[in-house]
């Protein structure tokens, strides 16, 4: 029981800083949903994040993407460690990298293009690499 409400606090935390992002601006215009570049791996963190993004209403415009083939077949083949979602121009688009230099080196260089807000779920060490590279990628 514990855990479970743990888990319930963490959740309505999570969605409250979401909704506090959105409407900061950081994801397109404040108030709306309009370029962002979510990543996740395996951890329970990162599965946990997928199951609240279903279930919010200002998500919505992922929810064909998180339930396409893309993330089925993350979920059913461990030969990608990374799976990730980009939403510009009013479409989201699923997509999967095999490993960290995959992620770093082709994922996110080329879905970060064009300026999107990052959402990333990851191991702590990787979480403070993959978020400083978007930093720099805004900065130039």
């Amino acid at each position: 029981m514990g855990e479970a409400k743990r888990r319930k606090r963490l959740a309505q935390q999570t969605s409250e800083t979401l909704r506090q992002r959105i409407a900061a601006g950081e994801f397109g215009a404040p108030g709306r949903l309009e370029r962002l570049c979510l990543v996740i791996d395996r951890s329970p963190a990162g599965r946990d994040l997928l199951a609240l993004l279903r279930t919010m209403p200002e998500f919505s415009a992922l929810h064909a993407a998180l339930a396409g083939e893309e993330m089925q077949l993350w979920d059913s083949v461990t030969l990608f460690e990374f799976a990730g979602i980009t939403l510009k121009d009013g479409r989201a688009r699923a997509w999967l990298a095999t490993d960290e230099d995959k992620l770093l080196n082709e994922a996110l260089p080329r879905e970060l293009r064009g300026g999107a807000g990052l959402l990333a779920c990851l191991d702590p060490a990787l979480q403070e690499r993959v978020s400083s590279f978007a930093l720099a990628g805004k900065a130039s």
